[in-house]
This record gives structure tokens, C-alpha cells and sequence, in this order.
């Protein structure tokens, strides 16, 4: 498939969910810095507004779990904040654990956050983009979506297909000047990560990987940055860290395959 357009982001309006901490915030700060407009959701309404002021933005809170709180959630951000020109999928929860101690709502929230409100968050943002003929989605996965590791199957199989997903939606969207980009990151310094690596269900795999050097952990600003770049530049795919680009490869190679078989197609008449 051919590249993305990028996005000019001076002036643009970019959405970003999770924004509250961590990577969302990062992001937020990032494309402020570029000059865009920032719309936040999270679901801590204090910080959300705190940020929301230092960049000049719009706080929008809401519990991406709540099915409820979805309806109609982008057409009130852009009651306020105007056309979403990107949407930045950032907010996340996880778990980690055997799957037969897993605590069942755990789950339900998991898949709720991860893969639906994505999925619905798309949904309601992109007629506007086709119409405007301008945009961008933007998914943060993760290298959990690629590794299958023991005490990971809940929140991997979430992130997984949050890729395939964003694979898909990529596809429809051939011909079209709306762009993706999918974010995979592997460990990341966080708050996150401290609990998930913390887990001793885990604690045999990840020790392995960080024997072969193949874990380092990256920071929450290069990932931010990254994501940032990758938007204004048309990327596709952010992926961190580099030296597990086979694994990502392979990974991947059924999509590829898939897009080889179908060049020329166009989804849309």
C-alpha cells in the first residue's frame, strides 16, 4: 500500500484519549508543541483541566469503559473543540496473571477500553473526516499484541486486536486521503510497567528476554515523540525498540501478504 499523507499539524484539532498521564500526556504536549489543538479525554476530570490550561485545549472527561459515556462521544467533542482532524487511541488499562485467576469484570473492563471504544471512537470519527477529505488514526498498541508471554493473555490478546483492527481499518481505507498510524511499543518506564513487570507470573519471561538484551525499556517522551512524528510525516507504523524489527516482521508478514494479493483493489467507489 502506498504511504499516508501526513498531516500539517498547525492548527490541527488532535484528539487524544488517555490523556491525563503517562503517554497520552506526553502525546498531548508533543502535538501542542507543533502547534495543533488539543482536545483530552481521560477519565480524571482535576488533571485533565490542569493540562487542558497549560496547552490552551479542551478537557473532555469520560470512562471509555461506560458504553453509555460513548454515545455520541466525538460529536461533543467537536461541539467544542471543532472537526477532529487526528484521533491519538492512547488510553489503555492492564492486567496481568494466569487467565484462570483472572477476575472476570477485570476482563470485561480490559476489552471494553482496549478494543471497543477504539473501535467505536473510529467509528464516529472518520465520516467526518472522509467528508472534510482530512485525518488521521492513530492507534498505541503494543509489542504485547506481537509476544505471546505466560501471565500476559488478557492484555495481549486486547492489544492484538487492537493491531489487526487498525490493520483492517487501514485497508478500507485505500484510496482515501484519511492516514493511520499503529504504535507498538515494548516496555516503556511507567507506572504501567511497574505493576505489570512486577507480576511473578511474568517474571520467568521477562528475565529471559532481558538476558538476550532484547528488553530495554524506552521512555514515555520518545514513544510521545515518535508518535508525533510519525503523524506529521504520514507513517504508518511506530515501532519500539528497534532491534526487535524481525519479530515485528514476522509478525506482520500475513498482513503484508495480504496487501501484496490485493494491490490495485480499491475498497471504496
Amino acid at each position: 500500500m502506498r504511504a499516508n499523507r501526513g498531516i500539517d499539524l498547525a492548527g490541527a484539532t488532535v484528539l487524544v484519549t488517555g490523556a491525563s498521564t503517562g503517554i497520552g500526556e506526553a502525546v498531548a504536549r508533543h502535538a501542542a508543541r507543533a502547534g495543533a489543538k488539543v482536545a483530552l479525554a481521560a477519565r480524571r476530570a482535576d488533571r485533565l483541566e490542569a493540562l487542558a490550561g497549560e496547552l490552551g485545549g479542551s478537557a473532555h472527561p469520560v470512562d471509555l469503559a461506560d458504553p453509555a459515556q460513548l454515545d455520541g462521544f466525538v460529536a461533543r467533542v467537536e461541539a467544542v473543540a471543532g472537526p477532529i482532524d487526528v484521533l491519538v487511541n492512547n488510553a489503555g488499562l492492564e492486567t496481568s496473571g494466569l487467565i484462570e485467576q483472572a477476575d472476570e469484570a477485570r476482563i470485561a473492563e480490559l476489552v471494553a477500553v482496549n478494543l471497543v471504544a477504539p473501535q467505536r471512537l473510529v467509528r464516529q470519527v472518520l465520516p467526518g473526516m472522509l467528508a472534510r477529505r482530512r485525518g488521521h488514526l492513530v492507534a498505541m498498541s503494543s509489542l504485547a499484541g506481537v509476544a505471546a508471554v505466560p501471565g500476559a493473555s488478557v492484555y495481549s490478546s486486547t492489544k492484538a486486536g487492537l493491531s489487526h483492527f487498525m490493520a483492517c481499518v487501514t485497508r478500507d481505507l485505500v484510496g482515501t486521503p484519511v492516514g493511520t498510524t499503529l504504535v507498538e511499543p515494548g516496555p516503556v518506564v511507567s507506572e504501567m510497567w511497574e505493576r505489570f513487570s512486577a507480576d511473578p507470573s511474568l517474571a520467568a519471561a521477562l528475565g529471559r528476554a532481558a538476558k538476550l538484551q532484547l528488553l530495554r525499556p524506552t521512555t514515555i517522551d520518545i514513544v510521545a515523540a515518535a508518535t508525533v512524528r510519525a503523524v506529521a510525516d504520514g507513517r504508518r507504523h511506530v515501532r519500539l525498540p528497534r532491534r526487535l524489527t524481525a519479530q515485528y516482521a514476522l509478525e506482520n508478514a500475513p498482513r503484508r501478504l495480504t496487501d501484496l494479493t490485493m494491490v490495485g483493489l480499491r475498497p471504496r467507489r
